[in-house]
């Protein structure tokens, strides 16, 4: 009998997703809410991460373009999971107002521990932007020809999202059952403890980059002036902006729910908000990662993002019609032909067009885009509208939005197609 024919490389690699989005989910979704436990406004909140974001603009590309250039992606991914297991822990000796603080009305932004605060978290926020486009670099290069694999790995980091968004929401809020507030310090341990098994699971990846004939920057601007896929970074920002509602808005809304209609759900809500991730993660994205690659090759790159601005459209409009946060767990399921749908498809297109050597620049480009304009610019929307018309009243907006984007997608498509097909015709 034949020995199982394993790839060792890419057991290596799930568990890479695995961990690093394990060690993700105790810190990132929860920081809106952190923040406004802290005493900071919603609005500056919103503007918080509004800001954040848009240093992906400059990160993501710029880490793609330094390691492309100096073959160091390796060394520089484990540089960031180091420091920033370093980092995350300093979050809870942080001082937040006091209660007298906020009877007096002290203005938070004048507080040195909001701009401490404000500080670290930007910094272990970039180094886990780094951290993200060069794994997903790696994991492209080490599928070579199987691109189309992505997904099969890619599905793990989903899986170590959603168990450990609602361990942790757990964790939460078993340690502060008899603490006034919420008592964060049980995320931050996991979430550093995670990121130094993630070091050790990194250290034994195998990356060989290829190397480039010809100037980095050339060939990623040969391809950006395609029309096509100027257009497919345009589709990458509004996936981000619809993005940014759930990522960094949906605990916010989910507390909203819980205090005007359900109160009884409070001692709680850390779980059940993690467990929303949990829904998202392992029921909603698994079934779009395991069939990724039959998928993206039946309906194509751009037709991914159709499917996916319309599902946002419903989810909005979902959230917009629930009172209690225990309904928001079904329209969960829908986060799998919403965001993932548009995530596989941005990455494996960013894969599929990228120059050989300029893997990890294309990979930037498409995370600037995603996780820079489009996030950021989400998460000042959001900030301004929950600020103004509420949460509900919000997430209908946006319902809206998702659908107009998802017809002018559509058309426009269609018109870069048609151009396209008259061209190869010679018409």
């Amino acid at each position: 009998m034949k020995g199982l024919n394993i790839n060792k490389k890419l057991i290596l690699m799930k568990a890479c997703f695995f961990i690093f989005d394990f060690a993700t989910a105790p810190i990132n979704p929860f920081l809106p809410t952190i923040a406004n436990q802290r005493g900071v406004p919603v609005f500056i909140v919103g503007l918080f991460f509004t800001f954040l974001p848009i240093l992906n603009v400059l990160a993501r590309p710029f880490a793609g373009y330094i390691t492309d250039r100096w073959q160091c992606r390796k060394a520089v991914l484990l540089s960031a999971s180091l420091i920033n297991a370093l980092l995350t822990p300093t979050l809870h000796f942080i001082p937040a107002l006091t209660d007298q603080q906020k009877a007096d009305n002290v203005d938070v932004v004048t507080t040195w521990g909001f701009w401490l605060f404000l500080l670290v978290v930007t910094v272990r926020t970039v180094l886990w932007m780094v951290g993200d486009v060069l794994q997903d670099t790696i994991c492209i290069e080490i599928l070579g020809k199987d691109k189309s694999k992505y997904g099969g790995q890619r599905i793990y980091g989903a899986i170590g999202y959603g168990l450990s968004s609602v361990f942790v929401g757990w964790c939460v809020d078993t340690y502060s059952r008899n603490l006034k507030e919420k008592s964060f310090l049980p995320a931050y341990m996991i979430s550093t403890c995670a990121l130094i098994i993630h070091i050790s699971i990194a250290s034994k990846l195998e990356s060989k980059q290829n190397s480039s004939s010809k100037n980095v920057a050339k060939a990623v601007g040969e391809v950006l002036s395609d029309v096509k896929v100027a257009s497919f970074l345009v589709w990458a920002t509004m996936s981000g902006v619809f993005t940014a509602f759930i990522w960094f808005y949906l605990y916010l809304y989910l507390e909203d729910l819980a205090e005007f209609y359900h109160p009884e759900r409070k001692p709680w809500i850390k779980t059940i908000e993690g467990f929303s991730f949990t829904v998202q993660c392992c029921i909603g994205e698994l079934p779009v990662y395991i069939m990724s690659d039959i998928i993206l090759r039946k309906i194509g790159h751009m037709a991914a993002f159709s499917v996916s601005f319309a599902m946002f459209s419903v989810r909005f409009f979902l959230y917009s019609i629930i009172n209690d946060p225990l309904w928001v767990l079904p329209v969960e399921l829908l986060n799998g032909v919403s965001f993932a749908m548009s995530f596989l498809s941005g990455v494996s297109y960013a894969a599929k067009v990228a120059p050989p050597g300029g893997e990890g620049t294309l990979q930037g480009l498409y995370g600037m885009a995603f996780q820079g304009l489009g996030i950021s610019l989400g998460c000042f929307v959001a900030g301004y509208t929950f600020d103004t018309m509420g949460s509900s009243n919000s997430y209908r907006l946006m319902s809206y939005v998702a659908f107009i984007a998802f017809i002018t997608q559509v058309i426009v498509n269609q018109i870069i197609q048609r151009r396209r097909t008259k061209k190869q015709l010679g018409t």
